[in-house]
């Protein structure tokens, strides 16, 4: 899914945008902004993937004042800006600032939104590649740095593991306890600097016994690792939370074993997204790495054991590792740099300078490593190894090495082969493109010929008046209508839970329906006020379901919507005054197929469980149905 910010003070232009975008490529969500100084505001809210900007100052946005801005505020976003004619200094200038792409808009809308949905994914999709680049460097350059912490005292290896925790996982805080199993007691040995910076409780209390601490005390009872995704959520285990304590909403929090033990428990809190199975394989290889210094500490063997086991991690990373001098001669490297190596020369290749390879990889190389110690700064390079038949593309980091003088000694280089992600990625492309070109041309197609089908069934009808062919008639055509109303479903069906939920007013969904399925004036009631929901963007459909199945009852004179607050629970209830379900049906009117012969009541249940909504029938046969949809506590809100 791809998120776009879109900054345009011309409507026109923006329901155009919204219009085509979405139907150029389904998996493209435009947030519309027509003034720039929401911009902030709409970021913190949408969290989008990308920004694009009109330029037409005076009169309209001033699009590369905006990225200056954005710039200012370290906010690094990918960002495309789109001018009416332009000019080559405004290009000039939009590029060397680093904006991504410069469009002109003066051109057909279809070629237009096209080529902006291509920019939109490759722009994304690159920013994205980096970023996991940049986080598995970031994850190795702290495993590298804590695997030389032997010698330091273990309050600074538990301060750098915890900090590193903190930001390899992208959260607000985190902590670290350890356990004393004999006396059944928690101490709190570190808390991460953002943590103690909001904390403000009047008395920390460093000892916390096991009988009175909440869910955080989880990983050392049960031995594993506890992820609260939703600290809001009712829960047994949860105490609730001190005053002057942090606010907590997510949680992700790890045992610390040793030989099957329990030794003391960490934990990190409050990231803007989910936490899930990367976050804790970030925790669990940091922690297990203090766990094994902290324990080193009482046992020489242990020690021992732990740098043996960092030295052939490094050894058998998958990325090549090497260090070099000054003067560009290869120090150390590891397996997967000699595998690269080995293509240029059987020798060994320890005291080896680049430069004597003469192969054009390791003469880029070389120049780029002069570059970097020159410049004493990290460059990122994207480098073609060519070489023994082999064709392949390494992005290139370099880091300077210093000594404890703050003098070069040399740079250390990791590899890492993007030739399978650049490959991917141009089949996905290719893929998604091919599938919604097929998926629309089946669907207009099919319906098409199904309409086609049906006008000749009734015009053969209409010339005989033989009662049994009449009935095969009618047959092909009640068939002919299952099977639109089977397209229709996969058609609703497929989107769901593929985009983000997103606040949506229940009264704004109800009277749009009114007025797009023709209730007629009087039948409708609708009391929601000013209610919105936090749900999937296909909400609407789902009411329209059951709208639909209300109208299909000719015996219904009344429809009521509206909520209720009961113990904290909001409850949105939709009600008819029809012949409603008998009781043996209640049970079965949401599966697939049910029991009523649609499937809408199936695709009403799904759209509802994505964002954790429960829905059910209680009404009374014989004088209506009744539907209650249980929205969580944090999906909605009565906006003033």
């Amino acid at each position: 899914m791809y998120r776009a910010l879109l900054v345009e003070k011309d409507k026109a232009f923006m329901e155009m945008a919204v219009t085509f975008l979405t139907k150029i490529n389904r998996d493209i969500r435009v947030v519309p902004c027509e003034d720039p100084e929401d911009v902030m505001n709409l970021i913190e809210k949408y969290n989008p993937d990308i920004i694009i900007s009109d330029h037409s100052p005076p009169t309209g946005v001033d699009g590369l004042s905006l990225f200056r801005n954005l710039l200012r505020r370290n906010t690094n976003f990918p960002f495309i800006t789109m001018v009416g004619n332009g000019s080559e200094e405004i290009a000039v200038e939009a590029l060397n600032m680093g904006i991504d792409f410069y469009m002109i808009k003066d051109r057909p809308p279809r070629e237009l939104f096209t080529d902006l949905a291509d920019k939109i994914i490759l722009a994304v999709e690159k920013r994205r590649i980096e970023d996991e680049r940049g986080l598995n460097e970031k994850r190795l350059k702290a495993l590298v740095r804590l695997a030389k912490m032997h010698r330091y005292g273990f309050s600074e290896v538990a301060h750098f593991v915890l900090e590193e925790s903190v930001k390899l996982t992208r959260s607000g805080m985190g902590y670290f306890a350890l356990y004393d199993e004999k006396r059944d007691m928690l101490t709190m040995y570190s808390w991460s600097q953002s943590g103690m910076k909001e904390c403000r409780i009047e008395e920390k209390p460093i000892e916390y016994p096991m009988d009175k601490v909440g869910i955080w005390g989880e990983p050392v009872r049960q031995k594993r690792a506890i992820i609260v995704n939703d600290y809001s959520t009712p829960n047994p285990l949860i105490k609730g939370i001190p005053k002057g304590h942090v606010g907590l909403k997510r949680l992700l929090m790890i045992p610390l074993m040793h030989d099957g033990k329990v030794i003391g428990t960490a934990g990190v809190a409050n990231k803007f997204e989910p936490y899930d199975n990367t976050d804790l394989n970030q925790m669990n290889l940091l922690m297990d790495g203090m766990t094994s210094i902290y324990m080193g500490r009482l046992s020489g063997e242990a020690r021992y054991e732990t740098e043996r086991r960092y030295e052939e991690m490094l050894q058998f990373a998958p990325v090549g590792i090497m260090v070099v001098d000054n003067q560009g001669v290869i120090v150390e490297c590891n397996l997967r740099t000699r595998n690269i190596l080995d293509h240029l020369s059987d020798e060994n290749h320890i005291g080896k300078g680049l430069i004597e390879y003469k192969n054009d990889f390791t003469v880029q190389l070389y120049s780029a490593v002069m570059d970097s110690i020159r410049n004493r700064s990290a460059t990122h390079n994207k480098i073609r190894f060519q070489a023994s038949e082999l064709n392949i593309t390494l992005q290139v980091s370099i880091q300077p090495r210093m000594n404890g003088r703050d003098e070069i000694r040399g740079a250390i280089i990791t590899l890492e082969d993007m030739s399978n992600i650049e490959s991917s990625l141009e089949k996905l492309e290719r893929a998604s493109f091919q599938l919604n070109v097929v998926d629309r041309m089946t669907f207009l197609e099919v319906s098409n010929q199904i309409q086609i089908i049906r006008g000749y069934v009734n015009f053969i009808k209409a010339m005989t008046e033989n009662e049994p062919l009449q009935e095969h008639l009618d047959r092909i055509i009640d068939s002919s209508t299952m099977i639109q109303e089977r397209m229709r479903f996969a058609k609703d069906f497929r989107n769901v839970g593929i985009i983000d939920p997103e606040w949506q007013s229940i009264s704004d969904i109800i009277s749009q329906l009114a007025i797009t399925m023709d209730v007629d004036e009087g039948l409708l009631e609708i009391k929601t006020g000013n209610l919105e929901v936090l749900a999937d963007p296909q909400l609407p459909k789902a009411f329209e379901n059951i709208m639909a199945a209300t109208l299909s009852d000719d015996t219904v004179t009344g429809i009521k919507v509206g909520f209720n607050i009961v113990e904290g629970r909001m409850r949105v209830v939709y009600e008819d005054d029809g012949k409603g379900i008998p009781d043996s049906l209640k049970d079965s009117i949401f599966d697939v197929p049910s029991s009523l012969g649609s499937n809408g009541m199936y695709l009403v249940k799904e759209v509802m469980g994505v964002t954790n909504f429960n829905i059910t029938e209680n009404g009374i046969y014989g004088e209506g149905t009744r539907y209650e949809m249980t929205v969580p506590n944090t999906h909605y809100r009565l906006r003033s």
